[in-house]
């Protein structure tokens, strides 16, 4: 499959959002980081009812496939029927061994979604300002000013190329995320911010 990139366009919108950098920003690893994570985020974001319907068809499937899968069984035990070792293996090898996985895994992708929970949105903001750090190579902040300076102004250039307009943090949104993280908060479900954590001492 044909590696995203972010056209040189998208590039220059994000550099005029950064401003000026200092003299360690590794620019070319930072697009590639940031291509990667927008390209990565749709595919986690997800609509509430998408999940909640795949959810209720994966039981299904799951409760359909271990009923069958046991009528088989009970009819081979007792002879009624020839035992195929390859019917056998698309229940166990396949079928049984994704459905169950799936249909735990659905409900708990729900409930972490209840409430103003958003875990995808959180590994966003995460991502982005791991980039802002590691290879801009600038400071976990935000101003006081209308666009809340360069931090805020890179995150919410970068999610406008990945979401609707209208559904862009705000600027006093990030800016109170910036200024968690940069006091060593957790966010949402992220206990252990991997934000924070990825510090490296490259300012002397």
């Amino acid at each position: 499959m044909k590696r995203w990139r972010l056209s040189d366009s998208d590039w220059h919108t994000i550099l005029e959002a950064v401003g000026p950098l200092p003299k360690g920003a590794r620019l070319a690893r930072a697009r590639r980081e940031l291509a990667k994570c927008l390209r990565d985020y749709p595919g986690l974001r997800r609509n509430r009812a998408k999940p909640r319907a795949a959810m209720l068809c994966w039981q299904r499937i799951e409760k359909l496939a271990t009923d069958l899968h046991a009528m088989l069984a009970n009819e081979w035990r007792q002879g009624r029927l020839r035992y195929i070792p390859i019917v056998d293996d698309v229940f166990k090898k396949y079928l049984l061994r994704l459905s169950k996985p799936l249909s735990e895994m659905l409900p708990l992708h729900l409930r972490a979604r209840k409430g103003r929970l958003n875990p995808d949105r959180d590994w966003l903001y995460l991502s982005l300002l791991d980039i802002w750090i590691n290879q801009f190579r600038r400071e976990l902040k935000a101003s006081t000013s209308a666009t809340g300076g360069p931090c805020v102004r890179f995150v919410r250039a970068a999610m406008a190329l990945v979401l609707p307009a209208n559904e862009v943090s705000r600027v006093a949104a990030v800016r109170r995320i910036v200024r968690a993280l940069a006091r060593g908060k957790s966010l949402g479900l992220f206990q252990t911010d991997p934000v924070i954590g990825a510090q490296r001492p490259w300012r002397r």
